[in-house]
This record gives C-alpha cells, structure tokens and sequence, in this order.
C-alpha cells in the first residue's frame, strides 16, 4: 500500500496556489527550462514527477515551478515528496527570498514527506527553482504557517569497522550569540542528515567575544546549548578555538590599548587580526584555553578540538584571504608580509641578534654596514640584494608563526591533556602566508597531536601537490593527519579527497556541509567510496621529492602562484607516473632521507650547506639521486658553492648514483616520463612499486601501493579508462572512482 501524504487545510491558513503531479495546476505550473527536464514516476495519487540527473558536475538540476499571480509576504511553499536518497533541498529563484525553511533534509526514509519554506512577497510569473529533490509529488503556496515538522532520526547509511574521525558542519555558527535560535534551528535541520550519512562529529567555530564577554567573565551557555543539540542526536562535537582573528574579538578587548593588528609591508595598513609579534595575546589565549578545558575536557561529547591560532579564518598563518572584519566591518588583507606592526621591528631584530651575536657578522653575510641591529626594519624580500639576507627575513617570518603555533598547541594540550587536538594548517607553502609543515607536523607528533590541513582541493594531482609535504612529514614524524577542502566540493572531489585521505592513513576528514549537499552527485560519491575508509593505510614509498625550502624563500617562482608554481606544476605532472613523497631540507637534516631508496629534484636548486651535505653521505652510501640540469644549472649551496654537484657530474658519487636529466622540465610530462623510465630500469625499488611502475594506463590514472598490501587505482578522468596491470590483468575504471587491487 502506498501512503500519500496530503496537506489538509486548516482554519489557521488558505491555500493560495496548489500543483500536484496528478495534473492538478492551480495558481502553480510545472514548467521545463535549464537544467529542468522531467520523467514521470507512479500512477494516481502516488504519480510524482522525476527531475532529470545532469551530468554537469558543477550545475544541479531542478524543479521550477511558475506562480501565476503576486502574493504579499509572508508565504509558505509547502512540498511533498516520497523522502528517496540523501540531501537537502533547497528554494531559489528570481525574486524568491527565503526567510526560514524546515524539515529539508532527505533522509531515505521511503516515507511521505513535507518541507516547508517561508518566503517574501512573489511577483506575478515568479518561478521558484527547488534543488536538492529528485521527486515532487504536490507543491503548495499557503498564507499561513502549517504545523511544523522536524526530520526523524534514521540508521546511518555509512557504519565502519575502524575508528575514524568523520567530522562535517551543521549551521551551529551565528555572527552574534543573540542568534543562538536560529544556529539551534538549523542544527535540528542538520544533525539527521549528518548522522544518517555517517558523520560522527559536527564542528562549530567556538569564538572568544562568545564566552568572554566581560574581562575574566566566562559564559559558555551559546556552546552549551548547540553541545546538548549535538547530544541528543548521538553525535560528538570536534570545535575550531579562535582567540586573535579580527572577528573574534570582545567589544572591551577590541576598543582597549591591547588591540595591535597586524600592519602589511606592502601598504602599511593594519587590520584587526591580531599581531603575533607581540605578548599581548598569551595572557588572553592561555586564559580561554585553561576555560575551556575546564568547561569541557571531561565531557564524552569532545570527540577533540581544531585550533585556530591566527590568520582570517582561525588557521596557523598570516593574514591571507577572506573578509572577516570585526562585526562585519571591512578588513584590510591579501597575501603578503604582516611585519609591518610597531612590535615586529624589535622581534626580528632580537632574532637576527641571536643569529648573528655581532653586527659585524651580519654585515659580511648580508653584504650590509650597518651600524647597529636597531637600525633594521623588516623589509619586503625582493627588496633583498643577497639570498642570505632575503633568507633570515623568511627565516624569521615563517619561524615567528611556527613559534607562535606551537605556544597555542602547548597550552592547548595542557588544558586539555587528554583529547585529540589538531592544528589547522593553510595554505600551500608560500612565504608570506608562513605555515611551515615539517615544524607544525614535528611540534604535533611531540604533543601527540595532529595537523588538519585546510586546502585541499577539488582536483586529485593539485590536491596531491599542495598536501603532500604535510602529509609527508607527519607520517615521518608520527602526528595524525587530517583533511579540510579549500572551497567548492563536487562528486570528483569526493573522489579525489576520499582517495587522498585512505593512501595516506589518514585519521580525520572533514565536510563542510555544502561539499555534500551543494551540488547533485556528490552524496552518492560518499556513499559509494567511503565505506573504503576502512582499507586506509600509509603509502609504500621508494621514491622522494626534494622539497625547496630554500628556493622558495628565496624565488617567488618556486611556489607563490598556485596555478603557476614552477614546483607544484611538476609535481602535478609527476604525480601520473609515481606516487611519491616530499622530503623537506629540515627533514632531511633531521635524517629522513634514510626512509627513501630514490631522490628526484623538481624545482629547487640552492639549499643550505648542511644539507647538501647530507644528501651527498646519502649518495655516498648508495641513494640514487635523479636531477634535471635546466633551466637554473647544477645544485648549489646559498652561497653559491656549486663543488658537490660539480663531482656528481664526474661520477664521483660513492656506491650511489646521480642521474641528470639533459633536456627541458618545462613542460613537467617529459621529465615525469624520463623519471619513469629510469626507476623501471632500478633494482632498488621494492617489487610492489616495481609493478606499479609497469602499470599501463592514461595519465589521469593514479596508483598508490600501500603498507596493508594492497594496490589503490584512481580514475580522475571524464571517461572509463582501461588499466593493464604488471601481471597482464585488465580493469576497467569508471569516471571519478576508484578500487583496491592485490599488490602483494
């Protein structure tokens, strides 16, 4: 029997409009446009009509209903569906302004369902766009509210056997703790549908002018009230703890003389982000964190904390991107150098004074006369006549927020010595932003801690190349590792993020809820590829990339442009052939190459002398070391000392070998294929990345080997591939998926 959900019209309301997939149209048609086709599903009153998947992994598809007459606001859209598959249906339109929304999560109930949308006044031909729904049984306009509903608990579609930290937003956040209702409303909307998709932690940003609203005065009720939500739908809490961001601020603290923004070199305007070169915040930041751990450390609902210890968004970086201004005022930021505050002189010059003891010393390494250290400024770095001066600069630039990061982690893991704690780390390498991955991933494996990296992207080579040294050094180092997108999410990316996560033996991933829910085909995607979550493991890696963290301090072309990095392009490139690791130079120094049987270079070709020191006793001891000569020449130290390189070129390389490739990176995909080809000539490699390595298939196929013995295959293409295996074996991948395969 099926059960057909009518709404009966009270006294309280009149029905203004009504459509029904029967073919009753009064007032509201059902009309074709864009990215609008439909089927037609059922008989009699069980008829509904079906929208038409699009393939577009960036447009959804969606119903459209035309409104014959005006109506004054406020009215209610009231739909009925049959409640199949997962998401959240959402109401658009010309001219269609939506004031609250309730029972809009789809949970697969099977059963007869109604959301409900207050919208403004419609114009007369209005059409009103509903996405999010794949089946409409009836459509109706109301003059008054009809009796409120809320999404039922389900059974999560996704269960897995090993612990994992599924972490996704929920509505919890407001711009002001007054607007705690609506953030509960929304977490009432939110919470079935996280759950039944097997999310077992929800995140809110927990804000300082939140809970310390008076100097020394804590009230934790806005947090209390969204945890017990939390709660009563069986789910734990993972928050993001922010202290110095512009928006975080406490009216006192805000208009008090403590106030020191962050100031930019490039204009010398400030913002409100607070300055990391000063000791004013310590005090502040300590006091929220021993609160919090207070209030909540014993709680069973802490599943475990981000922390957000700067930046705009509440990250281990300097101001970047993102208009977050103290309530809702403008903020001054870009990507740049933050060392222009009145408390950042003296901090770089007690640096460079423990650096350097004399000011005689720096001048002949900097090439310099100064007469004091009082007498340097920080300065923009291309400003710099010599690399080494332009170094300590970024020396100190990026240690200043190193230090700083790992003062909040200290603090943090004293409050609260037993939870799970992450740092959030941003960005994809550049100076200016300041995030040094080896540091923050060697401060949180001492803290026994982890890293959420913030930036991961939608496409699976980009994705790799901009995650990779974190994820390297915190395999290395022994911290946990986690993963957050950057931006917009599509089915691909589920994809990609899913894949990137499990090769890596991730232990956190996070949704934001709209990378599921925004777009068509993406729930579907987790469905079908998390349950894989379960097959995670580290990576077999034979094979390193020589990180440049001299070069990229000293060359914007290294890493600064993300689409345009002479680094990152390579490695995107490399990627295709060989799944591989990133080996910083403090990695290096502090032994890691002993892991790898085979060093490439990408980009990069000054370092410091100690470390290529270090790489030339590791050629010595038998390591093969593959470097392309162009565009920049032989390897050399920042002073120019070019000798060991010099000597490899003469075989002089000890029981190891060094391989120059001739010929002109640029583009990557030769010199990724030249790489190929000389690591499958190598008996050093493992048999398992032998064969992967003899894999046949298109370049937008990727194979990782894991420790668990299993071989991982992603197709990141728009069309099946064909892949060949070592062993003749032939499979075949469908777009956007991928499979495990015995690789032992």
């Amino acid at each position: 029997m099926v059960l057909i959900l009518t709404l009966a019209v009270g006294a309280w309301a009149a029905e203004l409009a009504r459509w029904e997939a029967t073919g009753l149209s009064r007032g509201l048609e059902l009309v074709e446009g864009e990215r609008a086709q439909y089927a037609w599903e059922g008989a009699g009153p069980a008829r509904v009509a079906v929208v038409r998947p699009v393939k577009d992994y960036f447009h959804r598809a969606a119903f459209l209903l035309r409104c014959r007459d005006a109506f004054a606001g406020p009215i209610w859209l009231v739909l009925e569906h049959p409640d199949r598959g997962y998401g959240l249906i959402s109401v658009g339109g010309r001219g269609v302004t939506v004031r609250r929304q309730s029972n809009i999560s789809r949970l697969n109930t099977r059963k007869p369902r109604r959301a409900v949308f207050e919208l403004g006044a419609l114009g007369a031909g209005a059409e009103i766009r509903i996405e999010g729904l794949d089946r409409l049984r009836s459509a109706a306009l109301l003059d008054a509210e009809p009796p409120q509903q809320r999404p039922p608990l389900v059974e999560p579609a996704l269960r897995l056997s090993r612990p994992v930290q599924l972490v996704t937003t929920a509505g919890a956040d407001a711009a002001r703790p007054e607007e705690l209702p609506r953030a509960l409303e929304s977490l009432r909307e939110l919470l079935p549908l996280a759950r039944a998709l097997g999310f077992n932690g929800i995140e809110s940003y927990v804000k300082w002018d939140f809970v310390e609203r008076s100097p020394g005065v804590f009230d934790w009720s806005y947090y209390d009230a969204v945890v017990a939500e939390i709660e009563r739908h069986g789910l734990r809490w993972f928050p993001l703890l922010i202290v110095g961001s512009a928006y975080t601020l406490p009216e006192w603290f805000y208009h008090s003389p403590e106030n020191r923004g962050f100031v930019c070199l490039e204009h010398r305007l400030r913002n409100d982000i607070q300055s990391i070169f000063c000791n004013h915040q310590a005090r502040y930041v300590r006091r929220f964190l021993e609160e919090f751990g207070k209030h909540y450390g014993g709680r069973k609902v802490l599943l475990g904390i981000r922390l957000g210890p700067s930046g705009n968004y509440g990250e281990a970086q300097y101001p970047a991107r993102g208009d977050w201004g103290w309530r809702g005022r403008p903020i001054h930021t870009h990507i740049g150098y933050w060392a222009g505050d009145p408390c950042a002189k003296p901090h770089f010059q007690n640096w460079l004074r423990q650096r350097y003891s004399r000011i005689e010393k720096l001048n002949q390494s900097w090439q310099e006369n100064y007469g004091s250290f009082m007498e340097i400024e920080p300065f923009l770095p291309l400003t710099a006549l010599t690399r080494r001066k332009r170094l300590d600069f970024a020396d100190w630039y990026m240690g200043a927020m190193s230090e700083w990061c790992r003062q909040w982690a200290e603090w943090a893991r004293a409050a609260l010595p037993d939870a799970v704690i992450h740092q959030s780390s941003g960005g994809w390498g550049p100076v200016e932003i300041g995030t040094d991955y080896t540091h923050q991933a060697r401060t949180m494996a001492r803290l026994k801690g982890g890293i959420r990296l913030t930036n991961e992207s939608d496409n699976f080579a980009q994705n790799f190349a901009i995650t990779r040294m974190a994820s390297s050094a915190a395999r290395y180092y022994g911290a946990a590792l986690g993963y957050e997108p950057g931006g917009f999410g599509s089915a691909r990316g589920v994809a990609a993020r899913l894949f990137n996560m499990i090769t890596n033996g991730g232990e956190h991933l996070f949704f934001y809820h709209a990378n599921l829910c925004g777009n068509d085909q993406a729930i579907e995607a987790w469905l079908a590829h998390a349950p894989l979550l379960d097959r995670r493991a580290a990576p077999l890696i034979d094979v390193a990339a020589f990180y440049p963290d001299a070069t990229i301090k000293l060359d914007d072309e290294t890493i600064r442009y993300l689409w345009a990095s002479a680094f990152l392009t390579r490695a995107e490139a490399m990627r295709s052939t060989l799944d591989f690791d990133y080996v910083s130079e403090p990695m290096i120094e502090d032994g890691a190459l002993d892991r790898y049987r085979v060093l490439i270079f990408l980009w990069g070709y000054v370092t410091e002398k100690s470390v290529l020191e270090r790489i030339a006793e590791w050629v010595d001891r038998g390591g093969i070391l593959i470097y392309p000569e162009r565009p920049r020449g032989l390897l050399e130290t920042v002073e120019g000392d070019n000798s060991v390189a010099r000597r490899w070129r003469e075989g002089q390389t000890g029981r190891g070998r060094v391989i120059f490739f001739r010929g002109d990176p640029e583009p990557g995909e030769p010199y990724a294929r030249f790489v190929r080809e000389q690591l499958r000539a190598l008996d050093v490699l493992r048999p398992p990345v032998r064969r992967a390595l003899a894999i046949e298939k298109p370049a937008w196929v990727y194979w990782s080997v894991l420790e668990n013995g299993l071989l991982a295959l992603l197709n990141f293409g728009d069309d099946p591939a064909i892949v060949r295996l070592a062993d003749g074996r032939t499979l075949r991948l469908e777009p956007y998926t991928f499979r495990f395969e015995q690789s032992w």
